[in-house]
């Protein structure tokens, strides 16, 4: 099952002119079964919004003349998505800004319109509605209350049948959404900023990859104007704030201090600069180690043009150095599907002696290396492992089928990977990425092996190519 796209989810949006009558257009979203209407002016440019609340609210509660042209009671310059949001990332802005109906672009040019309900039908999505909840939580104890209701909402999305990919994308957004709330309680806490800063989140977070809670992987892009001796204390009091509210919220701290709080990656774009140059120009075992890291970096917080910068700047330089290229790809032998020779599972054994297979590092970790050294090798911006290879099948990199392909072992991988931990979950279990051979049926086993089948070909396929030169 495949994740849904607002194209499928938008209706075609009933559109009125700007002086048209409130009560003309009452008549023409009851006759066309409508509760909103998008309101254009005369050359056809969006001008506002109204709906079915609007007529009551701004109408008929207050006697307002239904004479008078819609515009009076109109919201103007609405909020507007692309038709490539992800349905999960439309309801995170819809429950920041409290709207239920919300235009969408789509690809012809002509508006579509969606509503929350529309979303949220498809899919339990709880956890959109913690978003809401976290965007005004007035303390980290709040955020902390709030953080236990993950583990349930993976349980419910995974009941419902909600695509993996879908899944870990809400998680992701609820993850980043907490620590956009703690920046924010940070500067409400020690002033705004004495100079721009980018608050940068890596790993699974920065991949819209997370399961429940996963360690944390932060930093922070300093504008150049930074002096460390007037400015880095104000930065390590919001960076500390931070790192203990994620740690409050079941985020544990990271075991490799990949964090704000560490000075090493709280630097400003220059000294960033120099890093990503450092680590692709002159690799080395821990610049690897660094590149499965850093190289899947988004902002969640400040200044994203810093960011974009650096990104800019990394993407040009990974592209050109075939030597970074090819080592990145030797890196990423590390970890391959759990298959031996005649094609049998390979298995390790648990604490209690069941034969497990670790669907995190034997799983979806293959997948994940070899979408970064592609979309690394080629300068693609993307840093999810499903956009990645999709932008790769659009430039041509990789052939459509292979991809298709990959796309639904990455789906069966991740969906066993998350129904052993919503098990777990209901189990008062920690969840963990070993699955036991045991709890898996004939059909999904079959399943699985096919999945990894897939994996290892293309995984084999990307090795042979980078190592005659790519």
């Amino acid at each position: 099952m495949l994740h849904v796209h607002l194209t499928e989810l938008a209706c075609p949006a009933l559109t009125v002119a700007e002086h048209e009558t409130i009560q003309t257009v009452a008549a023409r979203m009851t006759m066309a079964g409508s509760r909103a209407a998008l309101v254009l002016d005369a050359a056809g440019k969006l001008q506002g919004i109204v709906t079915d609340m609007d007529l009551r609210a701004r109408v008929l509660a207050v006697w307002f003349d239904p004479g008078l042209p819609v515009s009076h009671i109109m919201t103007p310059e609405p909020l507007v998505i692309s038709a490539g949001l992800m349905p999960a990332e439309a309801l995170l802005l819809m429950a920041r800004r409290n709207i239920r109906h919300v235009p969408v672009t789509l690809p012809e040019g002509n508006f579509g319109i969606v509503s929350m309900f529309d979303l949220l039908r498809q899919y339990d999505y709880h956890a959109a509605w913690l978003v809401g909840d976290i965007h005004v939580a007035p303390d980290v104890e709040a955020l902390a209350r709030l953080s236990q209701h993950l583990p349930p909402a993976l349980v419910r999305m995974v009941q419902n049948g909600t695509p993996a990919h879908d899944i870990a994308h809400s998680l992701s957004l609820v993850g980043q959404e907490i620590v956009h709330r703690l920046l924010t309680l940070a500067e409400n806490r020690f002033g705004a900023p004495p100079v721009p800063y980018a608050f940068i989140v890596a790993g699974s977070m920065g991949r819209y990859e997370q399961t429940i809670h996963t360690d944390q992987d932060n930093a922070m892009i300093l504008d150049d104007s930074f002096v460390a001796e007037l400015h880095d204390s104000y930065f390590q009091q919001v960076a500390q704030f931070v790192s203990d509210g994620l740690a409050a919220c079941g985020y544990v701290y990271c075991p490799g201090n990949i964090m704000a709080t560490n000075p090493q990656w709280r630097q400003p774009l220059h000294v960033w600069r120099e890093y990503f140059r450092h680590w692709i120009d002159t690799p080395e075992p821990q610049a690897l180690v660094n590149a499965t890291i850093f190289f899947d970096l988004r902002c969640t917080y400040g200044a994203d043009s810093l960011w974009l910068r650096l990104r800019d700047d990394l993407l040009r330089r990974t592209r050109a150095s075939s030597l970074f290229q090819r080592l990145l790809t030797e890196n990423a032998q590390t970890f391959s599907p759990p298959l031996n020779f005649w094609g049998r599972f390979e298995s390790e054994r648990n604490a209690v002696g069941e034969k497990v297979i670790d669907l995190k590092k034997r799983g979806v970790v293959p997948v994940i290396d070899m979408a970064r050294v592609y979309a690394l090798a080629h300068g693609l911006p993307p840093v999810n492992t499903v956009e990645r290879l999709q932008a790769l099948a659009e430039a041509g990199a990789l052939n459509r089928a292979d991809v298709g392909e990959l796309l639904e072992a990455l789906e069966v991988i991740s969906r066993l990977r998350l129904q052993h931990q919503a098990r777990q979950v209901q189990a008062g279990v920690k969840p963990d990425n070993a699955l036991p051979l045991a709890s898996v049926s004939s059909l999904e086993r079959n399943h699985l092996k096919g999945a990894c089948e897939v994996v290892a070909r293309l995984q084999q396929g990307m090795f042979r190519a980078y190592r005659s030169g790519g």
